[in-house]
């Protein structure tokens, strides 16, 4: 056996496409070649102790930094876990914070060149009290508040995937008892915003589309909670292109919206990483660049 460490023998149960699979592989071959350090249990996690040492994040722009001070008590999962999401977002966006320029530029290319400068960035981030909004948990895996070219605020709120697609509804859960009453902070919130066709309601809450509709709620609410203070708001899912689960989910989703005026964006890894290119403004940036390509872009050789 190579020193890629054992893979998990059901991932094609969970995705038909092979995509989990790939990248379990591919996140795997980075351990063994890149890293080169041991495996826990699956070739794809990290030992306790080389996580703690923050290899799961990139070495620059201090981000295993940001990530103790936002989870200060060991965490496996976001140490650890080489192929879950929930690291990603540190790697893809805390760079920004030492360049808001950079960061503006880059969202411009995706949000019509409507920002005229970033002023906050969080990550794993939800608007408090809950009550005042949706009344769950429902958090953005990144937060960036900005000002936009007609002086008013604006907010971005980002959801990060890699392998994920839908998740089951718990029973029995306080999310189910939202989604089965009406007059629920969802429904309220979705008939207030006008955003979506009547036709819609039918297919929002179901498994496929009901992390997506949640995003996007938990902004608009925040539009609706704090109109004094925000404008406008766009809800993006970041995901790589292999993940062909969320370029389906998106394509159906807008279909769902009145107009999609910069309300919901999906955006691949390339393309993310591409516009990371075009703005790069040092060679610091462009060697996180190239991190982010070598660390999440499946090639086909593997």
């Amino acid at each position: 056996m190579n020193n890629f460490g054992l893979q998990y023998n059901k991932d094609d149960l969970f995705d038909k496409t092979g995509f989990r699979k790939k990248a379990r592989l591919f996140q795997s071959k980075y351990r063994a070649e890149i890293l080169n350090v041991g495996y826990d249990e699956y070739g794809n996690r990290l030992t306790e102790e080389d996580g703690s040492k923050g290899l799961n994040f990139y070495n620059g722009f201090l981000i295993f930094e940001e990530v103790k001070k936002r989870y200060p008590k060991f965490n496996k999962g976001l140490y650890c876990d080489m192929l879950r999401s929930e690291h990603i977002p540190f790697n893809l966006f805390i760079p920004f914070k030492h360049d808001k320029s950079y960061c503006k530029n880059v969202f411009n290319d995706l949000l019509k060149n409507t920002i005229k400068s970033l002023d906050r960035l969080e990550i794993e981030y939800a608007p408090s009290p809950k009550e005042k909004y949706l009344d769950d948990n429902t958090s953005f895996d990144a937060y960036i508040e900005y000002t936009h070219i007609n002086n008013t605020k604006g907010v971005l709120g980002i959801e990060v995937k890699y392998t994920e697609h839908e998740y089951k509804l718990k029973k029995g859960s306080k999310e189910e008892a939202l989604i089965k009453n009406k007059k629920s902070p969802y429904y309220r919130t979705s008939e207030q915003s006008k955003l979506y066709k009547p036709e819609a309601y039918k297919l929002l809450p179901t498994d496929k589309f009901r992390q997506v509709w949640r995003n996007q709620l938990l902004g608009e609410s925040i539009l609706l909670e704090d109109k004094d203070e925000f404008s406008f708001f766009t809800s993006m899912t970041f995901f790589p292109s292999g993940n062909t689960h969320f370029i389906e989910v998106s394509k159906e989703y807008i279909s769902f919206l009145t107009n999609n005026n910069n309300k919901f964006d999906p955006v691949t890894f390339e393309l993310f990483i591409s516009i990371c290119k075009n703005h790069c403004p040092n060679i610091n940036f462009r060697q996180w660049i190239d991190y982010l390509s070598s660390r999440y872009i499946i090639n086909e050789t593997i």
